[in-house]
């Protein structure tokens, strides 16, 4: 798994750029969960609590692609996030960002939790279970959506920052008085 990540990010990012590679895996990571729901189809001559070999190979398939490629968003937000400021800026926005993943970590259980019980509750057992995966996959496809909304910086924009980044340390250096 961390093998192929590695693989496929650099060589994604080398290819595509940081942008381009982010909506890639924006696409091919959550609204990839609304293929679960076919296991149904796959498992149904099997007995009841048992699952198919072709059941179990098609959901190792797509729970691969879906971790690969959600790692592959989460690590290119990072870098792009990292890119977009200067470097005196860049432990002040990665805590902020830090904060937002643990208010997600925190709301996404009970999020789940209640989409679970609430579709148990309204639909029959098969419905309700591609029900809940065609939300998530819906709210996966919002997030490609945004992700094409994201404006990729011009290099001059970027020489500005790495830059200013230079001038900050330079003159940092210069009010230190000297040591002996």
């Amino acid at each position: 798994y961390v093998t192929i990540q590695y693989v496929l990010l650099t060589g994604m990012v080398r290819r595509f750029g940081f942008y381009k590679t982010l909506r890639i895996g924006a696409f091919f990571s959550i609204p990839f969960c609304c293929l679960i729901p076919l296991s149904l189809f796959t498992n149904r001559d099997t007995p009841e609590g048992t699952l198919a070999l072709s059941t179990f190979l098609f959901l190792s398939l797509v729970y691969a692609i879906i971790r690969v490629f959600s790692s592959l968003v989460f690590t290119t937000l990072t870098m792009t996030v990292n890119r977009t400021v200067s470097a005196h800026q860049r432990g002040t926005l990665q805590g902020l960002a830090m904060l937002g993943g643990s208010v997600a970590r925190a709301c996404g259980p009970a999020s789940a939790g209640i989409l679970f019980s609430s579709s148990v509750e309204h639909f029959a057992p098969p419905t309700g279970s591609v029900v809940v995966f065609s939300i998530i996959s819906f709210g996966g496809i919002c997030l490609g959506i945004l992700s094409l909304m994201l404006r990729e910086p011009e290099q001059h924009e970027l020489a500005v920052l790495s830059s200013d980044a230079s001038l900050n340390n330079n003159s940092e250096e210069e009010d230190e008085p000297p040591t002996f």
